[in-house]
């Protein structure tokens, strides 16, 4: 009634239902928006959105596991304070592992940042900033994970009045 919230349901095929609803975020300082998801081969999910802390939007994350049948607690995948965090995407590899990517304001411009989730230690990465060019605003980002674990990162950028232009990074996992 008086913010957006970041809610799931889960799907069970071999029962053809629906779960119970659960509420992921419980941040009440500003608006949950974006959602994304994504699931590894086991079941286990990683969700990222965007939500506003009362100065600007963050970028959050929470995993679920399927083993347990629940959601773990929400955790913050972003610490620059500088400006707005928003558009974020997530993938996994097969393993489990994920690289969240999001753009945000530093004051001046957008820029392209990730962040990766290792699962054997059920831990975020610190952020990094991923997109080279310092003209014009990227957005837009999107991300895709191959079962070993590298990455291909892609965003729109216009470095002048007139053009988009498509750019993108590669992860290599160890």
């Amino acid at each position: 009634g008086t913010r957006y919230n970041i809610w799931t349901n889960r799907y069970t095929a071999s029962s053809s239902a629906w779960g119970t609803a659960t509420l992921i975020e419980n941040n009440d300082a500003g608006q949950a928006d974006g959602a994304q998801i994504a699931v590894d081969a086991n079941g286990n999910a990683l969700a990222v959105w965007e939500q506003a802390d009362g100065a600007r939007n963050d970028i959050w994350a929470n995993r679920y596991t399927a083993s347990s049948n629940s959601w773990g607690a929400p955790s913050l995948i972003e610490t620059n304070n500088s400006g707005q965090a928003l558009q974020p995407q997530i993938a996994t590899d097969a393993n489990g592992n994920a690289l969240a990517l999001w753009s945000q304001h530093d004051g001046v411009r957008y820029k392209i940042w990730a962040n990766r989730y290792t699962a054997s230690s059920s831990s975020w990465s610190t952020p990094t900033h991923i997109e080279p060019d310092n003209l014009g605003h990227p957005s837009a980002p999107h991300i895709a994970i191959d079962t070993n674990g590298n990455a291909m990162a892609l965003w729109r950028q216009t470095p002048d009045t007139t053009h988009y232009n498509i750019w993108a990074s590669r992860y290599q996992a160890q």
